[in-house]
């Protein structure tokens, strides 16, 4: 290879900036990892600073001790500042030993009830009526439904979870989201009952603002 060739690639290669460098382990393989890696990939931030990745299992225990695992492998490479973990509350039996364990190794919990879709709910709406499971459907799934509804009204297009992009296509109602999202955790925390609510903002407007 030319020294050409080395210096081109030396300028693709990622590096690592002078700002906080971020872990965020998702409960959801598809969900929550395409929309924080689209925000990183919008707002121009380094893959070397924040990366994001999915959690081995589907319960927020494992996703703790997924990001458990990787801190103590990357370790000698890479310290991480700050380590989120994204989980949904829904019915897991897990989510009390899973705060526990986050406590002990000073990791972030960011919860939603009850399922990262109320997130993007907030987007369209706020509401602070419990989304309960309905028949077969589990609370995620209805909220799932519920999302479903307003994302076909606002697009004309079906929502999925497994969509690329959806940060970019939310942008224009950030604000509003985060307004919603922030009343509804708000009068969450003062009726001390969380269905539903999220703190998906709060890793968003921190993501947002890491250079400053």
């Amino acid at each position: 290879m030319t020294k050409h060739n080395n210096r081109d690639l030396s300028r693709r290669a990622p590096r690592r900036e002078p700002y906080k460098t971020v872990l965020i382990v998702c409960e959801g393989t598809k969900t929550e990892k395409n929309y924080f890696n689209n925000l990183v990939a919008y707002e121009r931030l380094s893959s070397v600073n924040i990366r994001v990745l999915p959690g081995q299992g589907t319960d927020p225990r494992s996703v703790v001790k997924t990001a458990i695992d990787y801190m103590q492998k990357q370790e000698k490479y890479l310290a991480f500042d700050e380590v989120f973990c994204v989980i949904d509350r829904d019915n897991h039996q897990t989510f009390d030993d899973a705060t526990l364990l986050a406590r002990q190794k000073g990791i972030q919990l960011i919860v939603s009830y009850p399922s990262f879709e109320y997130w993007y709910l907030c987007h369209f709406r706020y509401s602070r009526a419990p989304i309960i499971r309905k028949g077969n459907k589990s609370a995620g799934d209805h909220c799932e439904s519920l999302l479903s509804a307003c994302w076909q009204e606002k697009f004309k297009e079906n929502y999925s979870k497994a969509m690329k992009g959806v940060y970019e296509k939310l942008l224009s109602y950030l604000d509003e989201g985060t307004k919603n999202a922030v009343l509804s955790l708000n009068s969450a925390i003062a009726e001390r009952q969380f269905n539903p609510s999220t703190q998906a903002h709060e890793l968003v407007a921190f993501l947002k603002g890491i250079r400053t």
